[in-house]
């Protein structure tokens, strides 16, 4: 069964300036490994509830898109989630496979827009009690690229298991996910609460970052 909203994450050029612009706002990195292999710094930091994986590869690639590029789900139960997706005609991506972390076992498929869901299964929980030592205050919602608003809530509401909250939001565990109609890119942005208004910008990566006051 599929239980949790886990992540957002994806590939980051420069691990310290996203360090450092997460930070600002408030973000701990609560879960820090090197994998030797690919040699891949994997790095997990929280805003609020919010997890994003930052993942920094040393050995630069002139082909490589930057940026947030997935969600990830945590289910007990992988094999048989990914068998009833794919069965349901979701597009594969990558079949279930042990982690390059070696923590526990992963695989990717497509939602109908096209966003990249990586569902997981691992004993290891990053998730700490909420931060919010710094100006963030909440995690409002990843917002996701949803030109098919119907086949996206068909999607994460039915087979995901989410709770639709409205027509666009959606809530599994303690955070939330929200479809963003055309033009968006595939992670559209970040939703922070914060307790004044503050201007919206985008991480160093292009993620746009919005703020929501209290």
């Amino acid at each position: 069964m599929i239980y949790e909203l886990n992540h957002v994450g994806g590939r980051v050029q420069d691990l310290e300036a996203s360090l450092s612009f997460y930070g600002r706002l408030g973000a701990e990195v609560v879960d820090r490994l090197f994998m030797p292999g690919p040699r891949v710094h994997r790095v997990h930091i929280q805003l609020a509830t919010g997890l994003v994986e930052l993942l920094h590869h040393e050995q630069p690639d002139p082909q490589a898109t930057y940026g947030l590029n997935h969600i990830g789900f945590m289910t007990d139960d992988l094999d048989g989630d990914y068998a009833r997706l794919m069965a349901l005609g979701y597009a594969e991506l990558s079949s279930p496979r042990v982690a390059g972390s070696g923590q526990g076992r992963l695989a990717f498929l497509s939602d109908p827009n096209g966003v990249r869901v990586e569902l997981l299964q691992r004993s290891e929980e990053f998730r700490v009690p909420p931060i919010t030592t710094g100006p963030v205050l909440g995690f409002a919602h990843v917002a996701v690229a949803a030109p098919d608003l119907e086949a996206a809530a068909e999607f994460y509401g039915t087979h995901l298991g989410m709770e639709r909250v409205s027509d666009d939001t959606f809530r599994l565990g303690p955070d939330t996910l929200k479809l963003a109609p055309p033009p968006a890119a595939t992670i559209a942005h970040l939703a922070f609460t914060t307790a004044a208004p503050a201007a919206d910008t985008q991480d160093p990566d292009g993620t746009p970052v919005t703020f929501v006051a209290a």
